[in-house]
């Protein structure tokens, strides 16, 4: 089965990144939604520009890698997710594994750029079912965002997926949160990419999954509204 390969680019030099990719609270921001609360050990480092860790949270171990390149005054991150075995069992592990990771680049962005943890603050939250959904939208951060915010332009493409949402904090053009009526919280987080914007949902406090499988829908309304 193919590794999962995903690129993220954070705007601070390699330094930053990497003393927050090992730190506490940053691998734990990285694999929130990953089945580790830190990394590995024993793990190779080539600071700051190299981890390997072997992965044990997998049917058999596979291999992860992190390496930070410098690039225009900040850093590009690859990480290679490697040693997939066949079959139905490892293919729901490499789909887990890909929306978890996709979701912990964007919220370790976020954090070194600003300071914000996306997690949610209450051990309830901390403790219950996720459900993570991204989406790569072809227009700029700031459109998606004031999409997402502006009660007359969110009115006209979004079928009332937010109704009765109470938004509960925000960074401009970088990320969102609301409280939902089912006591649920969703966060989006906005990163700009060469193609236009990634979108990384989190919903935290799961209790019906289908319910949560409206997101991917929203993206697919949103995008067609930009278009």
């Amino acid at each position: 089965m193919p590794a999962i390969h995903i690129q993220s680019f954070v705007a601070s030099p390699p330094g930053q990144v990497w003393a927050a990719l090992t730190s506490a609270a940053g691998a734990g921001v990285l694999l929130d939604g990953l089945p580790a609360r830190g990394w590995p050990e024993p793990r190779g480092e080539q600071a700051p520009f190299h981890l390997h860790v072997a992965w044990p949270h997998t049917p058999e171990p596979t291999e992860v890698s992190v390496t930070l390149h410098e690039l225009g005054g900040g850093t590009r991150i690859d990480l290679v997710h490697q040693g997939w075995g066949e079959g139905g069992a490892w293919e729901e592990q490499v789909q887990g594994h890909f929306a978890g990771w996709l979701q912990g680049l964007a919220a370790l962005g976020l954090l070194v750029e600003s300071e914000k943890d996306t997690r949610p603050a209450t051990p309830a939250l901390k403790a219950a079912e996720r459900y993570f959904a991204s989406g790569e939208i072809p227009t700029s951060p700031s459109a998606v965002y004031r999409s997402l915010t502006d009660a007359d332009v969110l009115e006209r493409w979004s079928d009332g997926v937010l109704e009765g949402a109470e938004r509960t904090d925000a960074i401009e053009n970088g990320y969102l949160r609301w409280s939902l009526p089912n006591r649920a919280e969703l966060v989006i987080i906005l990163r700009r990419t060469p193609r236009g914007t990634h979108c990384a949902l989190a919903e935290y406090g799961v209790v019906d999954k289908v319910a949560s499988a409206r997101w991917p829908a929203m993206f697919e309304r949103l995008t067609r509204f930009l278009e």
